[in-house]
């Protein structure tokens, strides 16, 4: 530095220009270029600009050596529009000049210019040097412009100049970034000496490619030659390696490090690690490291810190986040640093605390659109529509223009919250901006079509996809299927999924859960085995995928076979999976069957384990008292939701405490229950009434929750049977015929009793009063005999469930014909005596049916399970286990 102080140099040179003498062109240069250089050394703009004047003013003329003085003065201090200015007005420009200008728009960033200069330099006939090559070599590499790159280094050689170590290094670096590693390793191998440097810049290199194995060979290469990794060469590994998620190598290598003579990992190889670890979702792991990393005594950076932070948020760990937070205040540079500022601001949005998250956003004073996308996607996930568009608005006033990244996490956002709506009137918004939108935008708009059921969009979408030639990658496959899924087109969502190039995990998974959630969960089952077969190992989520289909199917044997798998694969007991396993277990053993107090039993055990319950948990257990009529028990755990698990009831909840109290004969409560609920019954609300007035013979309330029915679904033909059952059983044949009337008025199609069996791995159907099956002649002499059999020990024929006004003999044959009658006596010819049969039912069960096979259950000594569209039924030795309650 100089010893003249800044603010004294003007004086100094007032009295150095006062008695210079103009007339000795010597004693006049040798007093501007010290007045330049001591400008140069305290960066004084404005003396430089006085004394620039002071040489136009006095005529002097502005020979190469003057004049790259003052350029050099401009450049050093950014001064660009002045240095241009005198740089073209130079009459001589030697290469100090040419290598100022270049040196200046290099550092700018400006490596466009960075070249023309050379091109310029070269053809004014410049010869550039050791400080140029350098300069021009990193504008190449970071255009990673190889073209040009090349023909500077044939150049280079072409004017015979090696270079000295700087060149070498900056050429290496060149064929680097441009991705000829080929070329770099042939430079680098030719090389007499080799430096630490150069040698990381190789490794560098082929970690940057994930080309492990010749890095690690550049290393031992290193030792060879004398030359020793240091920290930056194990921390580029260590880095390469947590990035590509290789993270027990990278922990190896850090270990390795760890017992290197004097090399300690130190902060870079901390957060290597634990960012590595964080954005391969292990983020238990990498706070774990974090707590080490500080155990050992070294200080975070502003890396680590915004790992840090993303890892709560991904955990959900607010308390932590927040610790971390109040660290950061303490540590000023820590709070006022961007990045850590942008990861506190996703934290407190993710973790509801959206008035702590714009507190925050308000306090960045130079925000970038990390900040903005992160404020919005905190309101998209919240469900603040309005908040959203207003900040958009301000986004736009300030003039930031919104991203592709920016309307995905908007439309992802709200479709997440459940807004689907809301997801796909941003998708217009961005639509008509003109945004192009990619594959994350088609995966998210597609996900909000399927909440919506808005299939003509998801169509569009879909074509949009066909005519850009977008590849449908895991993201856009996956969210097509579920799409048309979800908007009740199974077979679309099967051709997608056929026509699919690749199909990974994540594409099996959308189609079974596909197959399952629209009712076929045989079909669901039979492609988990197709799974297995095609070598694509199944994960967590197509178990919590599947084991659904089993419980639809009362599927019990499938439902252990995959429990089974799940153990000896050691996959992630997550709740999703836990609350699976427990609904599968519940439907299929306890609360459809009528064990509610076996379900209620596994609750408390896993209360006392510490099991996590969510939404899907209580609706299983409420549904498993109903079933069963433990009216205490689901008050119980209905209100325990709120007051201890913080969980507010939804729709199912409710439909479940209806259906209890209805099923048990409390009108009266069930309807100020209703009355009292936080939002408009839905049809599964009045199809519990309904359903409950059959039981008990209540035509009133019946008519009352009908008419809901009528408006809701006008074209379920359950409802409409279901009233007329209820009038033909108390002999209002009138009242049922109109009903009857009514259905075809309106278009109401009813669809037969219908019953399924499997025998030797093949299903048989029967329809009611289809008599076609071949071997019908054999199962109706069954039934003959089975009745005389039955009434022998007290079966009585329940005629009322017989809905026509005819003869009382012929309503007794009619309830021969019964689809679940027929399976049942099929099963029995077809089966080894003492072998368990499983019928499934389209329609509820009727009385003198359920009646009926209760006693044959006791003759034929047979386990029967018939699972109808309510609940399964457990015969054995002449007792079901509903208790006769269903």
């Amino acid at each position: 530095k100089s010893p003249v102080p800044r603010h004294g140099l003007s004086d100094i040179v007032a009295d150095l220009l006062h008695f210079v003498d103009l007339t000795n062109p010597d004693e006049c240069t040798q007093t501007y270029a010290f007045i330049l250089q001591k400008c140069k050394k305290v960066d004084s703009l404005q003396v430089g600009v006085q004394v620039h004047a002071h040489m136009i003013v006095s005529g002097v003329e502005f020979y190469a050596f003057l004049g790259g003085q003052l350029l050099e003065l401009y450049c050093k201090i950014g001064c660009t529009d002045d240095a241009r200015k005198l740089f073209d007005k130079m009459p001589e420009r030697n290469v100090f000049s040419w290598t100022s200008m270049v040196e200046m728009y290099c550092a700018l960033g400006d490596y466009e210019e960075t070249i023309k200069l050379f091109h310029a330099m070269v053809d004014e006939g410049v010869r550039p040097d050791r400080f140029v090559f350098p300069k021009v070599y990193k504008a190449c590499a970071e255009l990673k412009d190889y073209g040009v790159g090349k023909e500077v280094y044939d150049y280079m050689l072409d004017i015979g100049f090696e270079g000295n170590h700087w060149v070498k290094r900056s050429l290496l670096d060149m064929f680097i970034k441009c991705g000829r590693m080929d070329i770099a390793k042939r430079l680098f191998e030719q090389m007499v000496v080799w430096d630490v440097v150069m040698c990381n810049m190789m490794v560098s290199g082929y970690v940057s490619r994930s080309d492990f194995s010749k890095a690690l060979k550049c290393i031992n290469d290193m030792k060879v030659r004398g030359v020793f990794p240091d920290r930056v060469t194990w921390n580029s590994i260590i880095a390469g390696y947590a990035q590509d998620g290789q993270l027990k190598e990278a922990q190896k290598c850090f270990m390795e490090m760890s017992g290197s003579d004097g090399l300690e990992p130190n902060v870079v190889s901390w957060t290597a690690l634990i960012t590595g670890h964080e954005q391969n979702g292990f983020s238990a792991q990498a706070l774990n490291i974090f707590k080490k990393m500080v155990i050992s005594g070294i200080k975070p950076n502003s890396v680590t810190i915004a790992s840090v932070v993303s890892a709560c948020s991904n955990l959900s760990l607010s308390r932590y986040g927040k610790e971390i937070h109040g660290y950061c205040i303490k540590k000023a540079v820590l709070d006022s640093d961007l990045s850590v500022a942008n990861s506190l601001l996703d934290f407190y949005s993710k973790c509801q605390s959206l008035d702590v998250a714009w507190l925050k956003f308000s306090k960045i004073k130079q925000k970038d659109l990390v900040s903005w996308n992160a404020m919005l996607a905190g309101y998209a996930i919240r469900g603040s529509r309005e908040d959203a568009v207003k900040l958009l608005q301000e986004m736009e006033l300030q003039g930031i223009e919104p991203k592709t990244i920016t309307w995905n996490g908007l439309i992802t956002g709200f479709t997440q919250y459940g807004d689907g709506k809301a997801g796909l009137a941003f998708f217009y918004m961005m639509r008509d901006l003109g945004s192009r939108p990619n594959r994350t935008t088609i995966s998210g708009a597609l996900a909000a079509c399927a909440q919506v059921h808005d299939m003509k969009l998801g169509k569009e979408i879909h074509s949009y996809v066909i005519r850009n030639k977008i590849e449908l990658s895991t993201g856009v496959g996956s969210a097509l299927i579920s799409m048309y899924s979800a908007c009740g087109s199974l077979k679309l969502a099967c051709s997608v999924f056929n026509e699919l190039p690749i199909k990974d995990v994540v594409i099996w998974n959308s189609i079974i859960a596909a197959c399952a959630q629209s009712g076929h969960g045989s079909i669901a089952l039979n492609l988990l085995r197709e799974m297995n077969m095609s070598g694509v190992v199944p994960d967590t989520v197509t178990m919590v995928s599947s084991l659904p289909a089993c419980s639809r199917l009362a599927a019990l044997r499938q439902g252990k076979e995959i429990h089974q798998f799940i153990i000896r694969h050691g996959l992630n007991s997550c709740n999703s999976l836990s609350n699976a396993l427990i609904d599968m277990y519940g439907r299929c053993v306890y609360g459809m069957h009528g064990f509610g107090m076996d379900a209620v039993n596994t609750f408390r055990l896993m209360r006392a384990m510490g099991l996590k319950s969510n939404s899907f948990t209580f609706t299983n257990l409420l549904s498993a008292c109903s079933h069963s009529g433990l009216i205490e028990e689901g008050w119980e755990y209905f209100e325990m939701m709120k007051e201890v698990y913080d969980i507010d009831p939804a729709m199912e909840q409710y439909a479940c405490m209806v259906d209890l109290m209805a099923r048990a004969g409390q009108f009266t409560e069930t309807m100020e229950f209703i009355e009292k609920m936080p939002f408009e019954p839905n049809a599964a609300i009045w199809g519990s009434l309904l359903g409950a007035s059959r039981i008990h013979g209540n035509p009133e309330i019946a008519e009352y929750a009908a008419q809901y029915l009528f408006e809701l679904e006008p074209q379920s033909s359950g409802n409409y049977i279901l009233l007329a059952n209820i009038y033909s059983t108390l002999g209002r044949w009138e009242d049922a015929a109109k009903i009857c009337c009514l259905m075809k008025e309106r278009g109401v199609t009813k669809f037969p009793g219908c019953s399924w069996t499997e025998v030797g791995r093949k299903v048989y159907s029967f329809i009611v009063g289809d008599m076609s099956h071949p071997l019908m002649d054999q199962i109706l002499a069954k039934m003959q005999s089975l009745y005389l059999e039955i009434k022998e020990i007290g079966y009585v024929p329940d005629t009322k469930f017989v809905l026509q006004d005819v003869e009382e003999a012929e309503k007794e044959f009619r309830l021969c014909g019964h689809s679940e009658k027929l399976a049942l006596a099929f099963g029995l010819i077809s089966t080894p005596a003492g072998t368990p049969l499983r019928i499934i039912k389209n329609l509820r069960v009727c009385g003198d049916c359920h009646l009926a096979t209760k006693y044959i259950s006791k003759v034929e000594n047979r386990e029967i399970i018939m699972r109808d569209n309510y609940r399964f039924h457990h015969f054995v030795n002449g007792a079901c286990s509903c208790g006769d309650y269903w």
